[in-house]
């Protein structure tokens, strides 16, 4: 069984580094396992000629790097990201746990910056100028920014088909067919029917333990990021 402290030691490694993180020894499993999905991207970056690097909240360079814990809004709190660059390509920036602007306008519901409905995004990855834009103006980033979107299930059995559900009706309010991956450490067999007919891939037990999952997560991040501008 995975737990908290290998998705932990995964991240670490990844990232060169030897501090927790931002999480306790409490931290709950499914709040490392973003950062650990969050690490495997950074893989496929690699893999593609990528550099990347630690940024905090305001876009300076770290070496501490802490994550959230929550879902929160791009320019709020001293949160690390990842910066990345490559020649002929546009800078990018991977966030967890961030909020973006949908197409659904406010209504009833209490009002935002944007007028529209936000919805958090488990990985987030959007061009530079974007997110730098977002901290001076205290805006969020507009869906339609995303080059890359995953949402990361970490469950102890399979994924319910509400779990698809949910995830189509981000991926139509949010534009995401064709950039999402919804990433899991089980199996969800109608769950992957449903989200592929949708333009969502899927990818299953994705863990420390089964480097043939890793492999093939990372080849759909590679493609997914081939897009990049």
């Amino acid at each position: 069984m995975t737990t908290a402290t290998d998705l932990l030691a995964s991240v670490q490694s990844a990232l060169g580094m030897a501090s927790g993180l931002g999480y306790s020894k409490s931290s709950a499993a499914h709040d490392v396992y973003e950062a650990y999905i969050l690490s495997l991207f950074c893989q496929a970056a690699s893999e593609l000629g990528w550099g990347w690097f630690l940024r905090d909240g305001t876009g300076k360079s770290t070496t501490q790097a802490v994550f959230r814990l929550g879902p929160g809004r791009l320019p709020s709190g001293n949160f690390t990201h990842i910066y990345l660059s490559r020649s002929g390509n546009q800078p990018l920036e991977a966030h967890i746990g961030v909020k973006v602007v949908g197409k659904a306008s406010k209504g009833v519901s209490k009002q935002t910056k944007s007028g529209h409905l936000l919805h958090e995004f488990d990985l987030l990855v959007l061009p530079e100028q974007v997110a730098a834009a977002c901290r001076a103006t205290n805006d969020d980033p507009h869906h339609s920014s995303t080059v890359v979107h995953a949402e990361a299930k970490f469950y102890g059995n399979d994924l319910p088909l509400p779990i698809g559900r949910s995830l189509v009706g981000l991926a139509i309010e949010c534009d995401l067919k064709n950039k999402s991956v919804l990433v899991t450490n089980q199996n969800g067999f109608a769950v992957q029917d449903l989200v592929e007919h949708y333009g969502v891939t899927f990818r299953f037990l994705i863990k420390p333990s089964n480097p043939t999952g890793e492999y093939h997560l990372i080849k759909s991040f590679k493609h997914l990021l081939s897009a990049a501008p």
